[in-house]
């Protein structure tokens, strides 16, 4: 008696195929799901308003605030010095004259600029 032995070769053969193809989508999977979270974790650091790795010796913030002046928007500046604060306090009105900015050594607030007019 002959059998067929190639039909069931043919089976077996889309059997493995079909394994190997969803190995690799697992893979692929793993792989866009950890792009994914990297990608989110740099775009979470963009919106961080704060600039990165401040050390605690530079107290003095120049902060720009949102046109409602509910939240930060942007740190523009840290200082170690009072000294350098007002200068950069400074530096950062005559560049943007129209913005709302707080000079503050962490909760105390030394100077705040608030725009005239809408």
């Amino acid at each position: 008696m002959c059998q067929e032995p190639a039909a069931d070769d043919g089976q077996l053969h889309t059997l493995g195929i079909l394994e190997e193809l969803r190995a690799k989508s697992a893979k692929l999977w793993m792989t866009s799901s950890e792009l994914y979270r990297e990608v989110d974790k740099l775009l979470r650091e963009l919106a961080n308003p704060n600039l990165h790795d401040l050390t605690s010796d530079m107290p003095y913030r120049i902060e720009l605030w949102d046109r409602y002046a509910q939240h930060i928007r942007w740190v523009v500046a840290a200082a170690g010095t009072i000294t350098v604060g007002h200068a950069a306090f400074d530096a950062a009105i005559a560049a943007y004259p129209n913005e709302h900015f707080t000079l503050r050594n962490r909760a105390l607030v030394i100077r705040e600029h608030v725009p005239k007019g809408p």
